[in-house]
């Protein structure tokens, strides 16, 4: 796993976390799997999943990826207690997450410093970008 289960303590306060997750820390463990399932979903279809999973904890391009899976997971605990109307801002950036994620998996955005998908004879995987940008008339 990319996020340990401690460091869920970086989005939420222990008795916040505790009391939400009616102290079963397995309830913390399932939302982080989950959630992480879900953003590595998104990511494979640009990244190697399997170099990223390998990747040290600490790695400076992960950083974000972690606190994405954070933030989702917690949105997971909070809709399994009902307390999402309370806390909005985590359903905010669960929809920014969410719109990001859906960015990198259609190759409108992308994470540098990951390692890209290849081919088993080693050629990169990648989506091809065409077309220009809209033109803008600057007639008045």
């Amino acid at each position: 796993m990319l996020v340990q289960q401690q460091e869920m303590l970086t989005v939420v306060d222990a008795y916040k976390l505790e009391e939400m997750t009616d102290n079963t820390p397995d309830i913390t463990l399932t939302c982080l799997r989950a959630s992480e399932a879900r953003v590595l979903s998104y990511l494979s279809a640009k990244y190697d999943i399997t170099a990223i999973q390998a990747m040290p904890s600490d790695a400076p391009c992960l950083a974000d990826i972690k606190e994405m899976i954070k933030d989702i997971a917690l949105y997971y605990i909070m809709r399994r207690h009902n307390v999402d109307i309370a806390f909005e801002r985590v359903v905010e950036a669960y929809k920014l997450h969410q719109e990001y994620l859906k960015g990198i998996a259609t190759g409108t955005l992308g994470i540098v410093g990951l390692p890209l998908r290849k081919t088993e004879d080693g050629r990169i995987v990648s989506h091809l970008t065409m077309g220009s940008r809209p033109k803008v008339d600057f007639e008045y």
